[in-house]
C-alpha cells in the first residue's frame, strides 16, 4: 500500500502542479493582456497628444503667414507712398524747371483755397440778401471750399508724424 500511497501522493502532486502552472500561465495571460491595454491606453493618448499638437502648430502656422501677409501689404504701400513723394520731389526739383514754377506749384493749394474763401465772401456781398440764389449760391460756394480745405489740409492732419514731411 506504501506504493499506492505513493502513487496517490504523486499524482497529487502532478495535477495540483498542473493546476497551479495552469493557474500561473492564466494569470500570467492576464496580466500580458492588462499591460497590453495599458499599453494601447498610453499610445492612444499619445497620438491624441501629437493630433493636437499638430493642430496648433498648423495654426500658428495659419496666424503667421496671414500677418506675413499683412506686413507685406503695408510694407507695400509705404514703398508705394515713397515712391510718389520721390517722383513729386524730382518732379520739382526738375534741372529744367525755373525757380518761379516751382514757388508757383508749391503755392497752388494754398492760393486757390484762399480763392475759394474769396468767392464765399464776393457771393455773399453781391446777391440781394433773402433771394433763393444767395442761397443755393452760398451753400454751393461753401460746400465747394469746405470740402477743398478739408481735403488738401485734412488728409495731412490725420498722416503719421513721419509722414508729414512728404
Amino acid at each position: 500500500m506504501d506504493w499506492v500511497e505513493g502513487v496517490g501522493a504523486l499524482a497529487g502532486n502532478v495535477a495540483t502542479g498542473g493546476l497551479m502552472g495552469l493557474f500561473g500561465s492564466v494569470v500570467g495571460v492576464g496580466a500580458r493582456w492588462l499591460q497590453e491595454r495599458q499599453r494601447q491606453k498610453h499610445q492612444a493618448k499619445a497620438w491624441d497628444h501629437e493630433v493636437r499638437l499638430q493642430e496648433l502648430q498648423m495654426q500658428a502656422r495659419a496666424a503667421e503667414t496671414e500677418q506675413e501677409i499683412r506686413l507685406a501689404d503695408t510694407a507695400g504701400k509705404w514703398r508705394g507712398l515713397e515712391a510718389t513723394a520721390q517722383a513729386d520731389a524730382q518732379a520739382l526739383a526738375g534741372p529744367g524747371l525755373p525757380n518761379w514754377v516751382r514757388a508757383v506749384r508749391a503755392l497752388w493749394r494754398p492760393v486757390l483755397t484762399l480763392l475759394t474763401v474769396a468767392l464765399v465772401y464776393l457771393f455773399w456781398q453781391d446777391i440781394p440778401p433773402g433771394s433763393e440764389l444767395r442761397v443755393y449760391v452760398v451753400k454751393s460756394i461753401v460746400f465747394a471750399a469746405s470740402s477743398s480745405i478739408m481735403w488738401w489740409f485734412g488728409d495731412r492732419a490725420l498722416a503719421p508724424p513721419a509722414a508729414k514731411h512728404l
